[in-house]
């Protein structure tokens, strides 16, 4: 038996398809192939969805939902000898009509789904229940006008959602009481959080419509307008405060200005400032004072700057009544049952006389806007201006709604007219203040959610379009193929920028071995609205590119977990299992050693260490060991290391890389200081200056494995005092070194206690640690350094790949079962 969420799920996948058809058709004639093929796909996986569905309600559907299967076979058969003239004739003669006629007879067996059902609708914040959010008013004006229109209402966070059953708990006000309910996703969600959009909100957005986006501070949408030159002489010159500079730069321009927070409402931090000679007439709310040079440099550094970009400053615009109390016109502007965009509630704020705000939180009052038009500008002037502010209001709110993909749902817009009769915008924002109006605006924010929710309108947030402005790849704009891996399990390779690099090559040669699919993506080919993959598959010796979707298992080779800049793609790619999960840039060397001290046995192989507070750290490190290790605690690649040893008169030589710096013991002292005032570094006890690399990986059985041993040399060319870096086999450096022939085992044997003690106390999966080793002055082994991060440098490549395929085949296995 079909529940009635399934119901009306079949009916708008049907329309959806009849809509998606016709694009195929619009697609077909224009000759764009590879496009039609990728709506094609989803087609099919539309009709599919819905032949499963129907043909378990009602026999009457099988032979329609038959002929479906045979006109789909019949245009994929066409697509792929191009033949897209017989294409456009199935379409046009077959698949549709039978689309249409499918519709119809749904509705007539189970009724009209969109006029019948009530419309269930999610109120959502990241963080906080949205019901202690809103105001009182807004609250039971909301709830007042659900009921009225026959809606419910739930109202929850991120916590209270289920993505694996698709459901969320929610408190719902029914019999006059609040419930806490547990219930399938809403048909329809209004996010009403700031700023990025949440993982939670993003993943919802992909399966529930959302009523609307956030986009910004008060002035993001101003901001906006000035960069499309569209209605930017109605903006009041204003400029983002960044520098003393560029404030008294903007001072000087306009000498009457205006400070504003970004963050503010309610007339709050917001400073008026008039430059007369050297000093600086300031008012805040109805306070009025004087302030010197000195004085008014201390408010800018540590008010305005005090948070670099949280102050605009504004040119003064003289807007004052007859009566000289400020004012502006506050436009509030709702999208209604019909999608369409009206005026819900405009209307004057006026200010006290002694104050620049017209804010009627600050001793302020509303009027009627056209009565205080014609009183203030006569009656003829007065509908002049009523007219033009009325039409204003939805040809910006029009204009600024298609800079943003349409995905706005309400404004508010304030005017006002200054002594020339000049029309100016203050201000726009998508989430204003409805003291005076909660009533008006719960009948269209209602209605408006019912509308989004039957037409199944999927729009996209700012983040989405400023993200394709700067490259991000968008799967609707694509011309290229797609890729369906199916039920296989898919390798993913995360990588910094594309590269064909030869352990890529190597991966994905292994993976082609494999016979699994293997493809490359970046940061920038994610398409998060649409959960969807810019991938490249290496084939035939190049690099191909398709759509495709997330893979089973992902080997990282970006390995940057913890920056703000990155987290978004691994909190976006939680459900996916990675090879490493290791947060090397949020883990310190002297952390990773100290939990391996814990145990006596593997401790005893540890060079001794220390963290390094002052240079005397060092200096007795070398005085006790005769040469040391200068390292940074942050254990990513490529950060710099010293090794240090004292030479003949108080002197020491200092190694890094290939050159080597001689230094008398104060100057060490003061390069030593510079550098830990910089960062934080350990010092190591060290030996030599040859290192033994040990890489160990995990097989597909899940246990660790040693890939290769080798060793990286230091030797010191006389004729120019620097140092030649090469490699050598472990066992010609045995041999030279006159060591144990065992010493192989004897690293193999110490690197797995390590690890299996080290797995047991980290709560982070690990798949790749480079070991490394130096021999002792007694021949022993000494371990400097565990990186669970990988190996820095891969010495075979061909059997890393091998091993690292393997392993992420069955974590992709193991995660799909």
């Amino acid at each position: 038996m079909i529940d009635k969420k399934q119901l009306f799920q079949v009916q708008n996948i049907l329309e959806t398809l009849i809509e998606a058809t016709d694009h195929f058709s619009s697609l077909i004639k224009e000759k764009k192939l590879n496009q039609s093929i990728y709506i094609f796909s989803s087609i099919v996986e539309g009709s599919q969805a819905v032949i499963n569905i129907l043909n378990t309600q009602d026999e009457r559907f099988h032979s329609q939902t038959k002929k479906l299967i045979k006109y789909l076979g019949y245009i994929s058969k066409e697509i792929e000898q191009a033949q897209l003239l017989k294409v456009s004739e199935i379409i046009q003669f077959s698949l549709r009509p039978l689309l249409v006629k499918l519709n119809e007879s749904f509705i007539e067996h189970s009724g009209n789904q969109k006029t019948n059902k009530p419309i269930s609708i999610g109120i959502f914040h990241d963080r906080f229940n949205p019901k202690e959010l809103y105001t009182k008013e807004r609250l039971q004006a909301t709830l007042n006008e659900g009921e009225k229109q026959n809606t419910k209402l739930y109202f929850f966070t991120s916590t209270d959602i289920n993505f694996e059953k698709k459901q969320i708990n929610a408190d719902i006000f029914q019999n006059g009481e609040w419930e806490r309910v547990t219930s399938s996703f809403p048909d329809v969600i209004n996010n009403i959080g700031g700023g990025k959009r949440a993982q939670a909100a993003r993943k919802l957005q992909r399966v529930v419509p959302f009523t609307s986006f956030h986009v910004g501070n008060k002035f993001s949408l101003p901001k906006r307008m000035l960069q499309q030159r569209k209605f930017a002489e109605l903006l009041v010159p204003f400029t983002v405060c960044i520098s003393e500079d560029k404030v008294y730069e903007f001072i000087q321009k306009n000498n009457d200005v205006v400070f504003k927070a970004l963050g503010s409402n309610r007339g709050e931090n917001i400073y008026f400032v008039t430059k007369k000679g050297s000093r600086f007439v300031m008012l805040d709310q109805t306070k009025e004072r004087i302030l010197s040079e000195e004085e008014f440099q201390h408010f800018v550094e540590y008010t305005i700057l005090a948070e670099v970009g949280s102050y605009i400053i504004q040119r003064y615009i003289h807007t004052r009544t007859i009566a000289d109390e400020p004012y502006h016109f506050r436009s509030h502007v709702q999208k209604d049952q019909n999608g369409e965009w009206q005026i819900t509630h405009i209307y004057p704020r006026i200010g006290s006389k002694k104050s620049n705000l017209s804010n009627i939180a600050t001793e302020g009052r509303v009027e009627d806007f056209p009565t205080f038009l014609r009183n203030e500008f006569g009656v003829k002037q007065g509908a002049i201006y009523e007219n033009k502010i009325l039409k204003l209001s939805i040809d910006v709110t029009k204009h600024l709604d298609k800079l943003y993909g349409l995905g706005l749902n309400e404004l508010g817009l304030d005017f006002a007219i200054d002594d020339t009769g000049k029309i100016w915008m203050h201000e726009a924002n998508n989430g204003p203040q409805t003291a005076y109006h909660e009533g008006k605006r719960a009948i269209n924010f209602i209605s408006y959610a019912k509308y989004i929710a039957r037409n199944g309108i999927m729009h996209i947030g700012q983040d989405s379009i400023d993200a394709a402005a700067k490259g991000q790849f968008q799967a609707r704009n694509t011309n290229l193929p797609p890729f369906d891996y199916g039920a296989q399990t898919c390798i993913g390779m995360l990588i910094g920028k594309q590269t064909s690099d030869n352990l890529s090559i190597s991966l994905a040669t292994s993976a082609i071995k494999n016979n699994v699919p293997f493809y490359s993506f970046t940061p920038s080919d994610i398409d998060y609205d649409f959960s969807l993959i810019r991938g490249s598959f290496y084939e035939n010796g190049e690099w191909v590119q398709r759509v495709t979707e997330y893979p089973s298992v992902i080997i990282d080779r970006l390995k940057i977990r913890s920056t703000t800049e990155t987290r978004i793609i691994y909190e976006e790619l939680e459900d996916v299992p990675f090879t490493n999960e290791w947060v090397n840039d949020a883990t310190s060397r002297s952390a990773v050693y100290e939990l391996i001290k814990e145990n006596d046995q593997v401790a005893r192989s540890l060079a001794d260490y220390q963290i390094v507070y002052r240079p005397l750290h060092v200096f007795q490190f070398i005085e006790q060991y005769g040469q040391v290790q200068l390292k940074q605690q942050d254990m990513a690649y490529g950060n710099p290391v010293y090794i240090i040893r004292e030479i003949e008169d108080g002197r020491y030589e200092v190694f890094r890389g290939s050159s080597i710096k001689k230094y008398s013991k104060n100057d060490l002292r003061n390069y030593i200081n510079h550098l830990i005032e910089e960062k934080s570094y350990i010092v190591q006890q060290h030996t030599g200056l040859s290192e033994i690399q040990s890489m160990v990986i995990k097989n597909k059985n899940n246990e660790w494995e040693t890939i290769s041993n080798y060793v990286n040399l230091q030797t010191i060319k006389a004729a120019d005092n620097t140092i030649k870096l090469s490699e050598q086999t472990l066992e010609s450096f045995v041999k030279e070194n006159e060591l144990t022939e065992d010493i192989k085992e004897q690293i193999e044997e110490r690197t797995i206690n390590v690890l299996l003690d080290l797995e047991q106390k980290i709560n982070q999966k690990i798949s790749e640690v480079a070991m490394t080793y130096v021999i002792g002055e007694d021949k022993s082994l000494l371990l400097t350094d565990v990186n669970p991060n990988g190996p820095r440098k891969i010495y075979d490549n061909e059997a890393y790949a091998e091993a690292m395929v393997k392993y992420a085949i069955k974590l992709g296995t193991d995660n799909e079962n």
